[in-house]
């Protein structure tokens, strides 16, 4: 039977790596909401070159973030489970770097 701490740790781990998956999904929503406009305010350089190479649209740029969010999602559960010790240390610094973006996205 899991202690009350593993619980609590597995808890935190479940709502930091929720989070992170959260604002992925929010930059991508603002990307598909104002695709229109994109191009012009891209600030990352790889953003700029997929908007480029899909002639000035969105969609490559939509793929790519998706791909990026499943893939980092998916090694954050793996190193989870493998190093548990490793893990919430890990979701936090990506939730901490997600949480620096959101703040980014709603106040630039």
């Amino acid at each position: 039977m899991k202690s009350l701490l593993d619980r609590h740790c597995a808890a935190v781990f479940l709502g930091l790596w929720s989070f992170a998956i959260f604002v992925s999904v929010f930059d991508g929503y603002l990307a598909l909401r104002y695709r229109n406009s994109l191009a012009m305010h891209e600030l990352n350089p790889l953003g700029q070159l997929l908007i480029t190479l899909n002639d000035g649209q969105v969609w490559y740029l939509l793929i790519a973030k998706f791909a990026g969010t499943v893939a980092a999602a998916s090694l954050v559960l793996v190193i989870h489970a493998s190093y548990p010790r490793f893990g919430l240390p890990i979701v936090g610094a990506v939730a901490g770097l997600q949480l620096g973006l959101l703040l980014f996205l709603l106040l630039a």
